[in-house]
């Protein structure tokens, strides 16, 4: 479990059948075929594949992920968000790891040490706040007052504490990875409580599949057919 005692050959190669089945079963959601639950199928592939070589932060990750999906599609909402914000929680404690603990990994990995200037900190941060600042003005204020709102906030502040913490890895695949995550629930949110968003499902399925993608290829450090995902 999470990789332990496989060599890394066995680790690409697992990786590369679980990135194969992930995108083969994403392309699947798209098309019109009634198959129950089939949007939680890529994340559940993703998570079982996840425990036999990835770190347990992604491990937990991508399962509260597909826990997430399976209650969205059977409509709980709120269920759907704890685990949600569940998956952030521990992508972040994945990457502060990396930064305090792991610092070898990063020159295993061809890739960076985290950040640690405090100019550039202190400029991601208010980048940050400026995000959240518009996502409370623009679209937590309209969602319903009461319980939904407060889980929206609280959605919202840890979810840029997850892009805060992607950025400060200087990781460009796990940059984009949280831009991606970001994107997706801003269309998501703004479909539910100011307008209707045309194209509404691409726009928020294939950002969040393409980020859980990303994290899982980089977590793996695949680097087949010489996708150096640094």
């Amino acid at each position: 479990m999470f990789g332990k005692g496989m060599t890394v050959g066995e680790k690409e190669r697992l990786a590369v059948i679980g990135s194969a089945m992930y995108v083969i079963l994403s392309v699947l959601y798209f098309l019109p075929w009634d198959i129950p639950y089939k949007a939680v199928l890529p994340v559940a592939v993703a998570a079982a594949f996840s425990f036999c070589i990835l770190p347990w932060q992604i491990c937990f990750a991508m399962t509260a992920s597909a826990i997430g999906c399976i209650c969205g599609v059977a409509g709980n909402f709120f269920i759907q968000i704890e685990f949600f914000a569940l998956a952030h929680f521990f992508l972040m404690l994945f990457f502060v790891h990396r930064w305090f603990h792991d610092g070898n990994a990063f020159v295993r990995a061809g890739g960076k040490y985290p950040e640690t200037r405090i100019v550039r900190i202190a400029a991601m941060a208010v980048a940050v706040i400026g995000l959240l600042v518009f996502v409370m003005v623009r679209i937590v204020f309209d969602a319903p007052a009461g319980v939904m709102r407060g889980c929206i906030a609280f959605y919202a502040v840890i979810v840029c504490m997850m892009l805060f913490c992607s950025l400060a890895q200087r990781s460009r695949s796990y940059a984009v990875a949280a831009f991606l995550f970001v994107f997706s629930d801003v269309v998501a949110g703004w479909n539910a409580f100011i307008e209707d968003v045309p194209a509404k499902t691409y726009l928020i399925m294939l950002p969040y599949y393409a980020a859980q993608l990303v994290v899982f290829m980089r977590a793996a450090h695949l680097k087949v057919f010489r996708l150096h995902l640094k």
